[in-house]
């Protein structure tokens, strides 16, 4: 038995539907209509609806015993969730049409904007598809054929991700017809994100998975101040670091090991526990907001260019945040990181939502019946 592993492509909505499939035999008919004029095909909508099927399991009010696998109990049981901008509460079977829907009106509105534009796919993206098509019928083919699957349906929903993120930079980028001035990447790496130097001081001993006792964080704790107290003094400036922050982790790293009885083979791994990274919002999020594993607070209780210590539960983070644009330009940045993608990603994806809903529905009822979720299959 092998269950089916979503992996990211692009743009937010294609991310969960790449590898997740459907159950029931694809003969006719081949389409389940149009939206805007795009053909739907049969394959892309039972991508849809089993991504759908997945999103409704999860939020299902289930009786004790079912399971997210029970499709019967899960069409029938209430979900309560948010689609789009909009509080939904439905049976199963509801909520799935409704994400179904929304789902197969975001691809027409990227084939359509793509058509529009005149753009085309540059020979990597579509490598970079056909490969990855070929990657995941290697793995999961008995799955795909059982489901009714083929390799076109993967390709098409694989070529409407990538077409959406050359929509992207066709309207947006350096070249595009909107371009993102500097001034614009600027104030977002400002107000939006945080550019951090850290320094990783463990709280695990991972060569045995054990975890510090209280005393041992304790001290491991006093070890962090002293590491912070020494960084305010010594890398106090409002640009990189540098090697003081190397030594520092040369110095305590080692110490916070030695009190979980762990060791470092060699001085020079103190340098993995050191790093620099513009974090976006969407990196923010896995942080809590809280209190717990809570990442932003307090670097804005201590203040720019101001090292402080953030319990992370699994370590003790030495941080500060500083202004990267006193040490970067924009380009070096746009050129380290997707800022682009960062910006105006969602904003696009909300976008694509709203023309698709927009555009006029030719769906064949027949057809989505013929389709639907009743024939849902988990597993082969």
């Amino acid at each position: 038995m092998r269950s089916i592993k979503t992996k990211l492509f692009g743009l937010g909505m294609a991310a969960a539907m790449l590898l997740s499939l459907a159950g029931c035999n694809l003969t006719t008919p081949s389409s389940v209509g149009t939206i805007g004029g795009v053909d739907i095909p049969a394959g892309v909508y039972l991508l849809a609806q089993y991504n759908a099927y997945n999103t409704a399991s999860g939020l299902a009010e289930l009786a004790t015993g079912e399971t997210a696998n029970d499709v019967k109990a899960v069409l029938k049981a209430q979900c309560t969730g948010t689609i789009g901008d909009e509080e939904v509460t439905a049976t199963g079977e509801e909520y799935i049409e409704k994400l179904t829907m929304r789902s197969i009106e975001y691809y027409a509105a990227v084939e359509k904007k793509f058509d529009e534009l005149g753009a085309t796919l540059e020979d990597a993206a579509t490598s970079e598809v056909a490969d990855s098509v070929e990657s995941m019928w290697e793995s999961n083919g008995d799955l795909y054929e059982a489901n009714g699957i083929g390799k076109s349906s993967l390709e098409k929903f694989l070529l409407n991700a990538q077409k959406a993120s050359t929509i992207m930079n066709v309207i947006y980028g350096p070249e595009g017809s909107n371009p993102v001035t500097e001034e614009e990447y600027s104030a977002y790496i400002n107000d939006s994100c945080y550019y951090m130097e850290t320094l990783q001081i463990p709280l695990v001993d991972y060569a045995t998975y054990t975890m510090a006792d209280d005393t041992q964080k304790e001290q491991i704790k006093a070890l962090a101040e002293q590491c912070r107290d020494e960084l305010n003094q010594n890398a106090a400036g409002d640009t990189m670091s540098g090697n003081e922050l190397y030594e520092a982790a040369s110095t305590y790293v080692p110490q916070a090991m030695e009190v979980i009885g762990a060791t470092m083979e060699d001085a020079s791994q103190a340098m993995y526990y050191v790093g620099a990274q513009l974090y976006t919002p969407d990196d923010l999020a896995s942080y809590g907001g809280d209190g717990y594993n809570n990442l932003t607070d307090p670097l804005d209780e201590a203040g720019m260019n101001q090292w402080t210590v953030v319990d992370l539960g699994t370590t003790l983070l030495v941080a500060r945040r500083i202004d990267p644009l006193k040490t970067y330009t924009v380009d070096d940045l746009t050129g380290m990181y997707d800022l682009l993608t960062a910006m105006k990603s969602t904003e696009l994806q909300d976008q694509f939502y709203a023309d698709g809903a927009a555009l006029e529905h030719a769906l064949d009822e027949d057809a989505m019946k013929t389709y639907s979720a009743s024939n849902i299959k988990k597993n082969v």
